[in-house]
């Protein structure tokens, strides 16, 4: 189904269409949320409003790059209100947090946005390469448990890993050498979590 396909279906309330929406975004705004608030369950929170936001207000969108902009920026928005709510909180407690407008913010959302051009780049890779970008790098799965994972030989893992590289390089050309090497170490932090 097509971008416009799909804002029709969710304009007229359909859930499937939602779905596919949520799934689009879900991840990512996640991410985003994660790395301002700096806790899992609040961000979680704070990305299931947005959703449920963009619900309530279905019908007044009409392209996708309208609904993307919406929950970016209800996400930074319900950040920043939570930021600003933690700071009077934890004035006493001498805890030092960036302000939204910090280099260090900015840089955050960057890579939020590096982050989402490398899973549309991830979407258009093939089915096989995808599966094993997706248990090697997102599940934190080794060659041996994705292999097992998926009936297929190490040898084959291997492979296909070095496809999917060659890729998302590919699909990620037109990005600066220096969000390559953001997306280099956004692959090796989601490989290797701290």
């Amino acid at each position: 189904m097509d971008d416009k396909q799909l804002m029709i279906q969710f304009k007229n309330g359909g859930e499937p269409a939602f779905k596919a929406i949520f799934d689009l975004f879900n991840k990512r705004l996640l991410y985003l949320a994660t790395t301002i608030v700096h806790d899992e369950a609040m961000a979680a929170d704070i990305v299931q409003d947005a959703f449920v936001k963009l619900w309530n207000r279905r019908e007044s969108f009409n392209d996708m790059m309208a609904v993307k902009a919406f929950l970016y920026l209800c996400v930074k928005n319900s950040c920043r209100n939570e930021y600003k709510h933690n700071k009077v909180v934890e004035k006493y407690l001498s805890r030092q947090e960036e302000p939204i407008e910090s280099p260090i913010m900015m840089a955050k959302i960057i890579e939020a946005e590096v982050l989402n051009n490398l899973y549309n780049a991830i979407e258009k890779l093939p089915v096989a390469c995808r599966e094993v970008v997706l248990l090697s790098y997102f599940e934190g799965m080794s060659n041996q448990e994705v292999a097992k994972q998926l009936n297929i030989s190490i040898n084959t893992v291997k492979t296909q890993k070095l496809r999917a590289l060659r890729n998302l390089r590919m699909f990620l050309k037109d990005l600066s050498p220096g969000l390559v090497i953001l997306v280099t170490e956004i692959l090796q932090k989601l490989r290797h979590p701290i």
